[in-house]
């Protein structure tokens, strides 16, 4: 992330701990804000350039505010980042507080990939062996990839816990190569 959406992310979470708006809240507003900017290629471009002056950016930004039900804070911001030349960072603002925020919680993202789609039963002993490896909640997306062949790969920050038959074979692959 670029320290400008690190630095705008902190501020909020700041805001956050402070009690000025829960935390819930303002995630909720920020992702509307993000997936509406990146829903619309002509607003993303609006906001992002340059040569669109702050006076012509304000209306719109308080259009958006208001047909997206925002609070005032979250107004506030939209309107203070977009005069600093920042509201083009919104989408990345929000992916970085909403990263600070898991982090606060003790929660870390994990993203599963399984060469077949697994049962709940299958899910949860996955999920709670990672929880106890880490000694962390988890934030866990699934998805399949048939190249697995069987078995799952598990990332988890910059971690891969590679449980995959694809993973056994090219690993067997290497030491058959490297060891002759």
């Amino acid at each position: 992330m670029a320290a400008v959406e690190q630095r705008y992310a902190q501020a909020l979470a700041d805001l956050v701990a402070k009690g000025a708006i829960p935390a819930d809240t303002l995630r909720r507003e920020l992702g509307l804000v993000a997936a509406t900017v990146r829903a619309s290629a002509p607003l993303r471009l609006v906001l992002s350039s340059p040569a669109v002056a702050w006076e012509q950016k304000k209306p719109v930004l308080e259009t958006m505010a208001a047909r997206l039900g925002l609070s005032r804070l979250t107004r506030n911001f939209l309107l203070v980042a977009a005069e600093r030349g920042r509201a083009g960072h919104l989408e990345g603002i929000d992916a970085a507080f909403e990263q600070l925020l898991l982090e606060r919680e003790g929660i870390v993202k994990a993203e599963i990939a399984s060469a077949r789609s697994l049962s709940a039963a299958e899910r949860s002993a996955i999920e709670s062996e990672l929880a106890r490896r880490l000694g962390r909640k988890l934030d866990t997306r699934y998805r399949t990839d048939a190249a697995l062949v069987g078995g799952f790969v598990a990332r988890v920050g910059d971690q891969v816990y590679d449980g995959s038959i694809r993973g056994r074979l090219d690993r067997l692959r290497h030491h058959l190569l490297t060891n002759n």
